[in-house]
């Protein structure tokens, strides 16, 4: 489903009177009561629910699934977050996202001003009412946040899948990575199987002692996942690897990269998306987190490329030692940038540019909307505009204005 300004802003507009702004709710306990009908419902029937959690690569994983099911011939619903343009983004059944005019009716008739769900528990809740009411065989469910207290949490797993282990959210999810591990371990389910793509011996080993009893696969013990692997291949291969034990086969590493090679994957919102307007290629990729920023950075180094890119990127709001380590990360890649460029964005989440420390060695853009202008009538070539997922939807959203891309 394409973008359609007028409608998106509704729903936008819509989901701000009902909640106002997007903040996790860590009250797991006083609305699970929502759920419970649900809940019942699924384990009656025969579809079964996928959760896919981790700090990065859960989205695009959950995705790569959807589309290997979908092509195989199931019936699925997929469930991610946040959205980059259009909250329809979330609603996803089988290969397209829901119809906006739908999703206005669920909105209205299911709300309640006597609910006590978030903006984002809404979301599921809605998700879960049509999900429910559709013969599916799959439900793929991508953890917002941590895992144990997420909303998704509130559906049993049939199959769980982990991708990466690092600092985000340390609000609430803490600052110690096994503690960070325990929290996203939470929506395991015994005796369903567990799927591990995590790379850190020490938490791997944490891991197996946490699901002492349960069925996993860890697969960087099994060969399929190497440490040099870059982190798009990594995501593609757990979903293959998971897709193919669905089918009660298991393929080799090598055998996995050759379907992997062969099989096309739906681009997926901001995750590695490319736009070319008037000879300037536009790569989307949101990286919010430290560990994020400097996969992506590993990423380009891989390619190897013989030019090199422009860098726009605006952050959310985070601990001001986060913000330089960041900074260090892009900085410490000066054959991958021509320039290097920070701003904000008009955003509850977005992080100020009095937060980003002044430098020699990159520029800070006031006004985003006019250096984009700038660069679109005279600075060519690649740009990579990354960091929070909102700032991500609010170019595009500034692009489609200009040139209706979306």
């Amino acid at each position: 489903m394409a973008y359609h300004k007028f409608k998106d802003d509704y729903l936008d507009k819509l989901l701000q009177s009902y909640f106002g702004a997007e903040f996790f709710n860590p009250n797991h306990s006083e609305v699970q009561q929502y759920f419970n009908s649900f809940r019942e419902e699924i384990s009656h029937s025969k579809t079964k629910i996928i959760t896919i959690a981790g700090t990065n690569g859960k989205g695009q994983t959950s995705h790569y699934i959807n589309d290997i099911l979908v092509s195989q011939g199931f019936k699925t619903g997929l469930w991610t977050s946040p959205h980059v343009l259009s909250v329809t983004e979330r609603f996803k059944f089988n290969d397209q996202n829901i119809d906006h005019d739908n999703l206005k009716e669920v909105f209205e008739r299911v709300y309640s001003k006597d609910f006590k769900l978030s903006y984002y528990e809404f979301l599921f809740y809605c998700f879960c009412s049509i999900a429910t009411k559709r013969e599916l065989d799959y439900i793929i469910l991508e953890v917002g946040l941590g895992g144990r207290l997420d909303a998704v949490n509130f559906l049993d797993a049939d199959y769980t899948l982990l991708t990466s282990i690092s600092k985000d959210h340390e609000e609430f999810l803490g600052s110690s990575l096994t503690g960070i591990l325990q929290e996203k371990l939470g929506v395991c389910r015994a005796p369903a199987p567990h799927f591990s793509a995590l790379s850190q011996s020490f938490l791997r080993k944490r891991q197996g002692e946490i699901l002492k009893g349960h069925h996993f696969i860890d697969l960087f013990e099994s060969g399929v996942l190497l440490e040099d692997d870059d982190y798009f291949l990594r995501n593609k291969l757990l979903a293959l690897y998971f897709t193919t034990y669905l089918q009660e086969g298991v393929l080799s590493r090598e055998e996995l990269i050759s379907k992997a090679s062969e099989f096309s994957c739906t681009v997926t919102k901001g995750r590695q998306e490319e736009v070319t307007i008037k000879d300037i290629k536009f790569i989307f990729i949101g990286a919010h987190n430290i560990d994020g920023i400097r996969k992506m950075r590993d990423f380009f180094l891989s390619k190897k490329q013989s030019e090199k890119s422009h860098l726009l990127c605006a952050f959310s709001k985070r601990k001001i030692e986060d913000v330089e380590t960041s900074i260090e990360i892009f900085k410490s890649s000066p054959c991958l940038w021509e320039s290097i460029n920070f701003t904000s964005f008009d955003h509850l989440k977005a992080l100020d540019l009095q937060s980003i420390p002044m430098s020699d060695d990159y520029e800070i853009c006031g006004d985003w909307k006019s250096y984009l202008d700038e660069v679109i009538n005279s600075k060519k070539g690649q740009w990579i505009v990354t960091g929070s997922y909102y700032f991500i939807g609010e170019v595009q959203k500034y692009l489609n204005t200009r040139f209706n891309l979306f």
